[in-house]
């Protein structure tokens, strides 16, 4: 008896698979453009995106190429904190960047991403604190008890030759950031009760010495910021803040 050759029937990927794939290989293919651009020199491309480029790129996707030699990461930056329980009364500075390092790096052989987050967010404003005028950081170093950024916004948009919508909102987002870092902190360190009504940050930037000056103590810059009043974003958890600065105080 002759066999029968019998032939399955060709398997065909369901089409939503192919949708997702397709998706999934189109958003690489852009972030592998992005990059591309982000990292390399000069360009038309790198300056029409500007500042849209940066915001995406930065932090989760940003390489630091100055990790390297012959020109290593040279300057260390730190967020200080300080609370007030009136415009006359604060508490004292406290080196919220100190704590993540302590509690989050030093000992640790698999230190947490949670060690970064003060020095990046204070390193980033730095870069942008640097590319605008001495006046609109002058507007940064002022006091806003009420509708603080968008009075900033207004003083910084009427200054002498004002830098970019673009950049003005990128600073002030930064500033925002950092004043609800420093709500959280204020009421986790001193207590939601203490009686804070606004925050102040500071920004500490350690530079080491040149090797040819390996001897001389390290020189540090501060960059000021005025009191703002008490902001959280929508869906930060207080509670869980609270808990991991509690792990930083033991």
């Amino acid at each position: 008896m002759q066999d029968q050759e019998t032939t399955a029937p060709a398997q065909t990927r369901p089409t939503w698979i192919k949708v997702v794939a397709g998706a999934l290989g189109a958003v690489l293919v852009a972030h592998l453009a992005a990059t591309a651009v982000f990292v390399g020199p000069d360009n038309a491309a790198k300056t029409t995106l500007g500042t849209t480029l940066t915001e995406y790129m930065q932090p989760y996707f940003q390489q630091e190429w100055s990790l390297f030699a012959p020109t290593p990461i040279s300057v260390e930056y730190s967020l200080l904190v300080r609370g007030w329980y009136d415009a006359n009364t604060p508490t004292e500075w406290v080196d919220v960047t100190q704590l993540e390092v302590d509690g989050n790096i030093l000992h640790s052989l698999a230190p947490s991403r949670a060690g970064i987050v003060t020095r990046r967010l204070a390193g980033n404003m730095r870069k942008q604190y640097r590319r605008i005028t001495t006046q609109e950081q002058a507007v940064l170093a002022g006091n806003y008890h009420e509708n603080a950024w968008e009075r900033m916004e207004e003083a910084m948009l009427a200054t002498p030759d004002p830098s970019s919508d673009a950049r003005i909102s990128y600073v002030l987002r930064l500033d925002r950031a950092m004043t609800a870092y420093a709500t959280q902190f204020a009421w986790a360190w001193w207590g939601r009760d203490a009686g804070i009504k606004y925050v102040e940050v500071q920004i500490q930037e350690t530079r080491a010495p040149r090797f040819d000056d390996r001897g001389d103590d390290p020189s540090v810059t501060v960059r000021e910021f005025g009191r703002r009043p008490l902001y959280l974003y929508d869906g930060q958890d207080s509670a869980a803040f609270a808990e991991a600065i509690g792990r930083f105080r033991s």
